[in-house]
């Protein structure tokens, strides 16, 4: 099937009406119809009035719809209106999983709400960040998810992938949400994982209506994005668990200016993430409360084919140490293999942000090991974290979470959206990302809660009786400022620890004593 194509089932068919459907300019390739045997039957699945018809198919009573909307009124979500005939989409080459599994095709699918969910699944860390949202709805259905009603997700992969199309990861990533949106009608979705793709996708669907929590845009440009002024009446529809890099850009400041650092070559990406992060860095390192003198060349780049000559270029500054900003873990792969081999950074330190703290992005640089250093949110610790983390080694043949980046952070957006929705469901008179919304500005005072699905009833009960409650994330206390929306938290530096094989927290701006890979 062809990127575009979308395959249909009808929910019920209306006499005389054909069944063609072309849909963004592409055709409808096959239809697995539904047959009958009897009245009784279409009545049972559909409703009062539906009939079987001569030809065998479910037919409703009357025509029946003019948009999708009229379709989702009468079947629920995933129905939409093509032809004046009510169809339910099956997934795409891109939007091709779902949990529960084959979630599309299940008899009581009016009785879920669902949520979509965009990660690359070309990077092990976000195949993780898919595996956690995946954990936080089984958690919550296995709770009794919403007593008569049930959760469901629905997950795009967004990676650049030349057997599915030509697209670039943030033009996969605005497909596959526009995708979810129009045709499934979701009302918020997780993910994606990068401030610029974030940023992409919630301008494609904010006109919608629909909530998009990212786990891991960390870019101070998305503050404010939809609402300056948010409020519970009209709360913000753009969301994050991950905090803002306004504290990660003063940390790698304050981070080199302790270790005597005075010369940097600033090598970012051009975009929200890397433009915000290194102009917060830059305003730190240079303010007038340093009194030592200090130099920042900048050095940005498009695309990834150029990143190899960017590198060069950094290597022939002569600084003291070059700080690499993109928010694409394979750019910072990129720019390791090619300051692995090039001599001009043999006396040169390095300094990644948060996209590059994992180990096996470095490869085979164990030569460079002693020189890198780098910036992370905060490792979680405590029993919510640790909860988190046997459940998702259960859910996962024993995986060890810890070893990527903003898995917890995955957790806690998919979780807290779970929860917006079981406030709208106790509180509102619909389930729409401006009341899901709403819901997630009841989550940061009251009694203490724990993201999990022991306490999941205990949420439930709350928001039913119209209180909040102050939830501790896997990833560690989630206190959303009201004036901004945005998350608490804290980042850390990390080095190569010892053995080579994994990284360690390191005191910002103390400088460690050597290691040797050999």
């Amino acid at each position: 099937m062809a990127e575009g194509e979308v395959l249909m089932r009808p929910l019920f068919v209306l006499s005389g009406v054909g069944a063609a459907l072309a849909i963004a300019g592409c055709s409808l390739t096959s239809i697995d119809q539904r047959d009958c045997v009897d009245d009784a039957g279409c009545a049972a699945v559909f409703g009062a009035g539906f009939t079987c018809s001569p030809s065998g198919l479910c037919a409703a009573p009357e025509l029946g719809c003019v948009e999708n909307q009229d379709c989702r009124t009468l079947n629920g979500f995933g129905s939409i209106c093509a032809d004046q005939i009510c169809q339910l989409a099956t997934l795409t080459v891109r939007c091709d999983t779902t949990f529960p599994d084959r979630l599309l095709e299940r008899e009581d699918l009016a009785d879920f709400v669902v949520v979509g969910n965009l990660m690359d699944r070309n990077n092990l860390s976000q195949q993780a960040r898919e595996k956690a949202a995946r954990l936080a709805v089984l958690q919550a259905n296995d709770a009794g998810a919403l007593g008569e009603r049930k959760l469901g997700m629905v997950f795009c992969n967004v990676g650049e992938d030349a057997s599915l199309d030509t697209l670039s990861r943030e033009e996969a990533a605005v497909a596959s949400a526009t995708w979810l949106v129009d045709m499934l009608g979701v009302p918020a979705i997780v993910g994606p994982s990068s401030s610029g793709d974030t940023q992409a996708v919630f301008n494609a669907v904010r006109g919608a209506g629909v909530m998009v929590i990212s786990p891991s845009a960390t870019s101070p440009v998305l503050t404010g994005q939809d609402n300056t002024n948010p409020t519970d009446e009209q709360p913000g529809l753009l969301w994050r668990t991950a905090p803002p890099d306004s504290e990660q850009g003063r940390l790698i400041a304050d981070d080199m200016i302790g270790r005597g650092i005075t010369s940097v070559a600033v090598v970012n990406e051009v975009g929200p993430y890397g433009d915000e992060l290194s102009r917060v860095f830059q305003e730190e390192f240079k303010s007038t409360e340093n009194e030592t003198p200090t130099s920042v060349i900048v050095i940005q780049y498009r695309e990834e084919g150029e990143i190899g000559n960017v590198t060069a270029q950094a290597a022939t500054l002569g600084v003291e140490e070059v700080l690499f900003l993109s928010s694409q873990s394979e750019h910072v792969e990129r720019f390791l293999n090619a300051a692995g081999t090039n001599p001009g950074f043999d006396d040169t330190g390095i300094f990644l942000s948060d996209s590059g703290a994992a180990i096996d992005l470095m490869g085979t640089l164990s030569t460079r090991f002693p020189a890198i250093r780098g910036t992370r949110p905060q490792l979680p610790v405590g029993p919510t974290f640790e909860a988190f983390r046997a459940s998702y080694a259960a859910e996962n043949a024993g995986e060890d979470v810890t070893q990527f980046t903003f898995a917890a952070h995955a957790y806690d957006a998919a979780f807290l959206t779970l929860l917006g929705i079981a406030w709208a469901t106790e509180q509102e008179t619909s389930v729409s990302g401006e009341t899901i919304a709403r819901g997630l500005r009841q989550v940061s005072t009251g009694t203490p809660t724990p993201l999990q699905q022991s306490r999941w009833q205990n949420a439930i009960q709350a928001f039913r009786e119209g209180t909040s409650i102050d939830v501790e994330g896997a990833s560690g206390q989630l206190d959303f400022d009201p004036d901004t929306e945005e998350p608490g938290g804290k980042f850390e530096c990390w080095r190569i620890a010892e053995d080579c094989t994994a990284l360690e927290e390191v005191d910002c701006g103390s400088t460690a004593p050597p290691i040797s890979c050999d």
